[in-house]
């Protein structure tokens, strides 16, 4: 199982204004996102997200889709088989809160991690490269040195 971060559908579905200059890392991660959102609509393996992860996707998406397209995206999303939809519990968000500054990062990703631990899912979908410091998480996918 792959745990996916809410980037993985920001980059793919996102779309900058018009005129705007992508770096070539925002190209690449874009173009990742794609990619990853293929497999997982193809069911080539087994993924989990949380509300929390779902909501942020939601905050970000809505200015950026009709509501009508967004609807129909989380509709996808939400009845896809292969996805898991966890909840968080308020404990577990609380204790997220509460290792902001050990682990350097908001809360909900911190709360994606534990998660991930609870569940024994080591590999997660992401371009928040705070994960590579995280033990026993392998970041997909692997940034290339040129984009850096």
């Amino acid at each position: 199982m792959i745990y996916l971060d809410a980037n993985i559908f920001i980059y793919a579905y996102f779309k900058p204004k018009k005129g705007k200059i992508l770096s070539d890392k925002i190209k690449w991660c874009k173009q990742k996102a794609k990619e990853i959102i293929k497999k997982i609509n193809e069911e080539e393996n087994t993924y989990c997200i949380s509300l929390i992860q779902i909501s942020d996707v939601v905050n970000l998406l809505k200015n950026a889709m009709s509501w009508e397209d967004l609807q129909r995206f989380m509709m996808g999303l939400l009845s896809n088989k292969t996805i898991e939809i966890v909840e968080i519990s308020k404990l577990m968000y609380i204790n997220a809160v509460s290792k902001i500054s050990e682990y350097n990062m908001d809360s909900n990703d911190i709360s994606a991690y534990l998660l991930m631990k609870e569940k024994e899912i080591n590999q997660i979908y992401t371009f928040d490269i705070h994960y590579d410091n995280l033990p026993e998480i392998t970041r997909l996918p692997e940034l290339p040195e040129k984009v850096k």
